[in-house]
């Protein structure tokens, strides 16, 4: 990530507005988590199409720690209006908080590399992070895409 490019892709400290959101629960195996995604985002899907809720963005998973070998994680969409939980689907919330925030480019395999080098980037500046943590899928992934047009957001909140 290079620092001294205006790039909207470079590492920024921005304000986070709060922001209802539709969720998956879970407590999950890192070996298990695509799994998860894929139990998730299928359970989002049908209760979407139920009119449970109307997503307001793109899909995001919130992590509550840094993952390591069990990841505490939502999986869902941010949403407007009202939401009427079903099954496992879940009202939550992302919180109005400050973050450091970054654009990743490329497959997912390689979002930790994007994380890693934020979190320099954050403690080059002496900001402390939190626990909360969340990424936000700009493009669907479809068979056959080059995963080097992938783009994800990453935020991670900062402690005050």
């Amino acid at each position: 990530m290079d620092e001294t490019t205006d790039s909207p892709d470079a590492p920024r400290v921005a304000e986070q507005p709060e922001q209802l959101t539709a969720v998956v629960a879970g407590t999950v195996a890192a070996g298990e988590l695509r799994d998860f995604f894929d139990r998730a985002f299928g359970e989002l899907g049908r209760v979407m199409a139920e009119g449970a809720f109307q997503p307001s963005g793109p899909p995001l998973a919130l992590y509550r720690g840094v993952p390591a070998g069990t990841v505490h994680l939502e999986v869902g969409f941010p949403v407007r209006g009202e939401l009427a939980p079903s099954g496992s689907v879940l009202a939550s919330g992302l919180p109005a908080t400050r973050v450091v925030t970054c654009v990743h480019r490329g497959d997912y395999d390689s979002l930790g590399e994007s994380w890693r080098q934020l979190a320099d980037w954050a403690g080059r500046r002496e900001l402390s992070l939190g626990e909360l943590m969340w990424e936000v899928y700009v493009t669907e992934p479809k068979p056959g895409d080059d995963p080097s047009g992938m783009v994800t957001e990453l935020y991670w909140a900062v402690r005050e």
